[in-house]
């Protein structure tokens, strides 16, 4: 049986730090080779030899670097080659075998390397995938064919962008249009967006949602509701308290936690139409998510009429960071740069004193909408740690590396009156989580999935102007408060009449001193 994908990836990340620089191509060719195959869970020379003898149409005798006859040829060169010629190579010989005879042995994929890049030509889809070695953990799924698993032909994945969240926008206004609405529809629609990310990010299985949703549900629609239901109960349940007897692609999706899946809904009604919408989200690349989307897709999802009515907006990601890093972030990183060049022997003790000063941060946004300040906060602060975890542990070996960061999603706070934001605030948080763990999991070679969910972070579904902010976000733990309401542009009041105004709100609301730092 293949080994599953969570592990080729972690295997494709140790390979790539492994093979990092590596430049030789007499030397350290097969090596190369016989590992590549090796994060597959695959023994090289089960499959495939290396040297193999082709007459080319000159007349003339060459030798395939790799050969596995049938299904892939692979031309391998010194670094900084042109993989182009490579190419051209890899095709004489194919041509070569065509003339000799050897039909069958005519492999369907091509992959051209010089160690710091590969790739993929698959000569039956005619399509190529190329990335540098880096990044080979998040192609892995291109090389199915390895250790034996179907690669089911989807329609092409695009980047997202508006128009994948408009796709779930139609998705809403046709389950809203059938009369599937409020809390119901508010929720469902966040597990499916959790989902869709998950298969595309190693939390699940690759396509793992998608191939449910094809595979086990019929065309017409009918039972799609009571299917992903049954899919909310398993991703809710344990491990060892599932029944024996589930569908394979269920039993092995992991446990969720964090609440997301707790609450039981209503079953949504589909038809045809609404099922391939679903499938059509589905085949978007989910992993490319960005958190400006978010406000998108709330916005995607609500009537122009609605949105004039609660205000609702999204604020560009340029704008967040703009305030983000003259609010605290661009101090951060000064005062790591300053702890990184310092010499002598408190070094390491300041810069883990620098560690544990970042995990005791908390930030509070009392409008928060759909998180897109808290989102993009948390991201950065991750990639801070992240840079400083790699200056702290230089070359050690690391045993567990998930348990190095010391920041987590409950360290964020926010307020927001409609519920559908809030809980995309929540689902927001935990997906940017994962993409930080994927970050840290490449500095250190290893693969890290943070499952279950153990901690959430605190949105609260009410009205900030008459909620007590002690109860959301409890009294000086707010170290960075996020008062956007209060700096929106007005005419009558200079800059520094508003920032006076906002201080003296912020000193009454949560008990600060007028000196501390509030900001958008």
């Amino acid at each position: 049986m293949p080994i599953s994908w969570n592990e080729i990836r972690n295997n494709a990340i140790a390979f790539s730090k492994e093979w990092a620089g590596e430049t030789r191509e007499e030397a350290e060719a097969k090596s190369f080779w016989d590992a590549f195959f090796t994060v597959f869970g695959i023994k090289r020379r089960t499959v495939a030899s290396f040297e193999e003898p082709v007459k080319k149409l000159a007349g003339t005798w060459g030798f395939i670097d790799l050969f596995w006859k049938g299904t892939l040829l692979v031309e391998h060169k010194s670094l900084g080659k042109s993989l182009d010629k490579s190419h051209a190579q890899a095709m004489e010989y194919i041509q070569g075998l065509k003339t000799a005879g050897r039909d069958e042995e005519i492999p369907r994929y091509v992959v051209v390397s010089d160690f710091a890049k590969i790739a993929l030509h698959d000569l039956d889809d005619d399509t190529t995938a190329e990335f540098p070695l880096a990044e080979f953990h998040k192609y892995v799924d291109q090389f199915a064919f390895i250790p034996g698993y179907k690669r089911h032909k989807l329609e092409a994945e695009d980047p997202i962008n508006i128009a994948a969240v408009e796709k779930l926008g139609f998705l809403h206004d046709a389950l809203e249009d059938g009369g599937y609405t409020g809390h119901d529809l508010e929720r469902f629609l966040v597990r499916v967006l959790f989902c869709m990310f998950a298969e595309d990010t190693g939390l699940f299985e690759r396509n793992a949602f998608t191939l449910y949703i094809e595979n086990h549900t019929k065309e017409d629609g009918s039972d799609l509701g009571a299917a992903l239901a049954k899919l909310f109960q398993v991703l809710n349940t344990h491990e060892d308290k599932r029944q024996a007897n589930l569908l394979e692609e269920l039993a092995t999706l992991p446990y969720v936690n964090g609440q997301l899946f707790a609450e039981p809904l209503a079953f949504a009604d589909f038809n045809r139409a609404m099922r391939n919408r679903l499938l059509t989200c589905c085949r978007f690349d989910w992993s490319r998510i960005s958190p400006a989307v978010f406000g998108s897709l709330f916005q995607s999802v609500m009537e122009p009429r609605e949105r004039r009515q609660v205000g609702a907006h999204y604020t560009s990601e340029r704008d967040i960071l703009k305030l983000v890093r003259s609010l605290f972030l661009d101090d951060l990183r000064a005062e790591f740069e300053r702890l990184k060049a310092s010499k002598g022997t408190q070094r390491e003790a300041r810069l883990r004193d620098f560690h544990k000063k970042l995990g005791s941060l908390t930030f509070f946004d009392p409008a928060c909408g759909c998180g897109n300040f808290l989102v993009v906060t948390y991201r950065e602060l991750r990639l801070l740690e992240i840079d400083l975890l790699k200056e702290l542990q230089g070359q050690q070996q690391v045993l567990d590396v998930s348990s190095l960061s010391r920041i987590d999603v409950d360290v964020m706070y926010g307020i927001e009156i409609n519920e559908f934001p809030a809980r995309i605030a929540e689902v927001a948080l935990w997906l940017v989580d994962h993409q930080m763990n994927q970050r840290l999991g490449e500095a250190f070679g290893v693969y890290i999935a943070r499952l279950p969910l153990k901690k959430s972070p605190h949105i609260h579904h009410g009205n900030a102007l008459r909620t007590d902010w002690h109860t959301v976000c409890p009294p000086f733990a707010a170290t960075f408060s996020a008062i956007r309401r209060l700096w929106e542009p007005n005419t009558r009041a200079t800059n520094s009449v508003r920032t006076a105004r906002q201080s003296r709100v912020a000193s009454r609301v949560l008990g600060y001193s007028t000196s501390s730092r509030c900001g958008i």
